[in-house]
This record gives structure tokens, sequence and C-alpha cells, in this order.
């Protein structure tokens, strides 16, 4: 595919002496150098519109350019693009010329604000060349789409909404079929995104949210809720009804700001599969290991040997944990197999390998011990109670696996879907809950993965947990590349 942008270039000219001033600019008496802005250029890059439309135009001539003076912050100059003067004045000093399309707003519907800069500087009575600037997408893009289950079982949808809030002033209320994008201001203090669901499916209503850390300016943001079905739970603090019905929100992220290749096929958001593993490593032991595939349609899971086995063979549109089984490897040789996972003409592989096979393992069995809690006993906990573990894995860890049984303060167990979190996870395949472990503080994939030591530190929970009375218990086992494992109990208790 042929990269396709519109062109806006910013360069400097020689220029001849001026008596005076050009217009914007007050007579000054100070030293001076010339800015043409006569072969004014650069260049808007939105890569999703090549993707989408592979022949987009950008009318630029509305695009404001203005230049500031970098020591004091004030104002030099500002211009429309085709209203450009051909030179001007400058005193000597350092600048930053800005370009964008409009002022940015905190939230708005089909908004995007283009922006880009280059910093120069002026000498007395020299010409400053300044390189071509890229103007990229300088805010968060958000769109909203269901599954067909979902739109099924919502009907006409009359009540139903999603509200999406990046960072504190940021906020829009999606109705039920808005097919607008949403645009939001999103910088270092608005890089979390919550998007919360409420209204009537199959006549019960539900409200849920997905918390999305960690978003960025340039990306397009597409968050897919499908219906899956959950045990009757409270909903006092999570708000998933006692219907038995909860909601699922898989996120696909479209960066615009990046190049497209040329000749690269560019899947469409409304039909896509990814899985979160490309490759995996085994010890020679029988083992498992999770890979989470998120999909628009239905797809089927094959291995390419009969010693690596999947499951399901199959799944539906939305998210799904696909689990890659090894059996012991008896032979002293790797061995590699290839998981293929199809939905029509799309085919994503996971390649497999299993150590070799030795006579005996060559390292010691993972420990797990504790400096801040006792394993053996119950322990009373407050909000700002140290809480973590020390894992010792010489075989190294593949897989560190957490089961929670938090309690609701009503005799029950709180799930912690509502939070965008599981019952029970693995830190080694964290799947679609990563960005809520490490909300939390904690490490995920590879900062866990391979690993011969680490800290397990749940201090991050104690703030919820101090809302439900009652016992909490966290059981952790760790699992080594030699298959060798330990097992340890956290019971803490909230008064």
């Amino acid at each position: 595919m042929k990269k396709i942008t519109n062109i806006l270039c910013i360069a400097i000219l020689s220029a001849i002496s001026l008596a005076s001033c050009d217009k914007g600019f007050d007579n000054v008496v100070e030293a001076e150098g010339k800015l043409s802005l006569k072969n004014f250029e650069a260049t808007v890059q939105n890569a999703e519109d090549v993707i989408e439309s592979r022949s987009t135009d950008i009318d630029v001539s509305s695009f404001r350019v203005v230049v500031v003076n970098k020591s004091t912050g004030a104002e030099a100059g500002s211009w429309v693009y085709n209203a450009l003067p051909e030179i001007v004045a400058l005193p000597v000093g350092t600048y930053t010329v800005n370009v964008y399309n409009k002022e940015l707003q905190n939230a708005a519907w089909e908004s995007p604000y283009f922006y880009g800069s280059q910093d120069f500087s002026i000498k007395e009575n020299d010409v400053t060349t300044v390189d071509p600037i890229v103007c990229k997408l300088a805010n968060l893009k958000v769109s909203i789409k269901y599954s067909d289950e979902l739109k099924t079982a919502i009907g006409s949808g009359e009540d139903v909404k999603v509200n999406v809030t990046v960072g504190e002033n940021s906020s829009l209320d999606y109705a039920y079929g808005e097919t607008r994008a949403g645009y939001f201001r999103c910088d270092n203090e608005n890089k979390s995104l919550v998007a919360t669901f409420s209204g009537t499916v199959e006549g019960y209503y539900i409200s849920e949210y997905k918390v999305i850390s960690d978003v960025a300016q340039g990306q397009h943001r597409i968050i897919t809720f499908s219906l899956k079905t959950a045990p009757d739970i409270s909903d006092e603090y999570g708000a998933v009804g006692t219907t038995g019905l909860t909601l699922n929100a898989t996120v696909t992220t479209v960066d615009m700001t990046s190049d497209i290749p040329a000749e690269e096929e560019i899947i469409q958001p409304d039909d896509y599969m990814t899985v979160d593993e490309t490759e995996l490593s085994f010890g020679m032991l029988a083992s498992s290991k999770d890979v989470s595939v998120s999909a628009s349609a239905e797809w089927t899971a094959a291995s390419s040997t009969s010693w690596c086995t999947v499951s399901p063979a199959n799944g539906a549109s939305g998210t799904t944990t696909l689990k890659v089984s090894v059996a012991d490897n008896t032979v002293e040789i790797e061995r590699t197999a290839t998981v293929t996972v199809t939905m029509g003409s799309i085919i994503r592989e996971i390649a497999v390998k299993q150590a070799a096979y030795s006579e005996q393992p060559t390292a010691a069995a993972p420990t797990i011990t504790s400096s801040t809690i006792d394993l053996l006993a119950s322990n009373t906990v407050t909000a700002a109670s140290k809480v973590d573990v020390d894992v010792l894995a010489p075989g190294k860890i593949a897989n560190f696996f957490v089961k929670i049984n938090m309690s609701d303060g009503n005799g029950g167990t709180l799930d912690l879907s509502s939070v965008n979190l599981a019952n029970e996870f693995d830190l080694c395949n964290p799947g679609e809950y990563k960005d809520g472990l490490v909300g939390l503080g904690l490490p995920v994939e590879d900062d866990v993965k391979g690993k011969t030591e680490m800290k397990f530190d749940i201090s991050g929970f104690m703030p919820l947990l101090v809302n439900y009375s009652g016992d909490h218990i966290f059981n952790i086992e760790v699992v080594d590349e030699l298959g060798q494992s330990a097992k340890a109990t956290l019971t803490l208790k909230v008064e």
C-alpha cells in the first residue's frame, strides 16, 4: 500500500535585509534575524486514514502556524496557513513553531487534533533552516462496538449507553447505536480510560466497567462489549446484578501515528483476531500454558503434533482462554510444534518449544517465604499493611498461579471482574487482566517468567480488602521450567 500524506513543510530561506518588520510584529531595535515562510511545509501523518481509505487528503489550509519565544513563552507570531507572510523578522533567540488544526478540547465527537512542532534559533543577520514538521494525531480516539449476541440481547437499547472517561475532566456518553468516534485529551495527567456500560440486557439492568491503563496520544482504542454468563453474585459493589449475566470488554488498539509499510495488508477493526502469545517454551515435564484469543467471529485451533494439544479446539467472538498442553518429553532432543488459530482467512501461529529430556532436575525446587506475614496463620491487616512473599526458583519461573477468595463482607465471595481482574490468573500469562494487575503494582509477563527470584507484593490490594470484613485468602503456586512447584496460602483478616 502506498503511504498517502499531505505535505505542509517548514523551511527558512535566505532573505535580504529589511528596514521594517512584517505584519504581525511590533518594530524592534534589538538584533534581528530573518524568517522566511515562503515555502512553509510539513507532513500530516494519520496512519489510520491510510488504512481505511487509502486516499485521504486532510485540508490544511486552515491550520494554525504559531511561533513562540522559548525564553519568555510569549507568542511571536500567529497565522492561518493559507495566509502566511513570506518574510518576518524576529529578535535573536530560540523559538518553537507549532502547527495544529484546532484548539485541543477535553472531549468531543469526531474532533481529531493534529499537532507538530520544531525548535529553531534566530541569529543576528543570519538565516536558520528548520527541518520539515510532521503533524500527528495528538489526542485519543475511542470507538464503541457491540458483539452480535449482545446486540440481540439488548434489543432497542433505549436505556443503554457507554460512558467513556479519560483522566478526570474528559468524558462522553455513547448512546446505543452511536457510530461517531470520540476524541479525548490524553497526556501525563490523563493516561487511564474507564468505559462504563449501563442499561437493560435481556430484561435485567446491568452496569459494568472496563479499565484501560496507559492510553496514549495517537491511539485508536476500539472497545467491543460482548455477553457472557457468570454465577449470580451481589451487585452492591460491582454492578453485575443477580441475573447470571455479565459483560466482557475487549480492546483493539490501532496506532494512528505509525508509518504504514508499503504493500502491508491491514485487517479492519470489524474483522480481527489476536493472540497474546506467539511463542511458548516448556520444560521437559508435562505442563500447560494459557493463551488469550480475541476475535470478532468464530475460530478454530489445532496443533501440528500429537504431544502438543489445545483446548478448546474452537471458540466464539470475544476473548477466550486457549490452553496449550505438552506431554512429557522422553527423548534427549528439544522438540517443536506449531499451534495454528484460524478465523476465516486470518491465521495466527504460536511456536511451541519443549526442552529435551534429562535424567534429573538440575535445580532445586521453588520455595515461598515471607518476612511480613505468617504463612501458617491468619493475619489481621489494615489499608497500610505491608504484605509480600519472597520466591526463589533456581529452575526459573514458568507459571505463577494466583487464586483469590475475597470475602464480600456478607458471607459470600467477591467477584473481581468488576475491577478488571479475575479470581484466578497466571502472572506469567495474564491475558486480558494485565492492565488491572499492573495497576495494582504487580509484576507480569517478562517481569515474572524466567526469573529465579522475585517478590510478590500484594500491599496494593489492602485498600480494597479493608472495605470488606472477613477472611481473604490468596493461594499461590509457583511452577518452574522443570515442572517443580511450591505452594503457599496467605490468609488475611479484616475486622
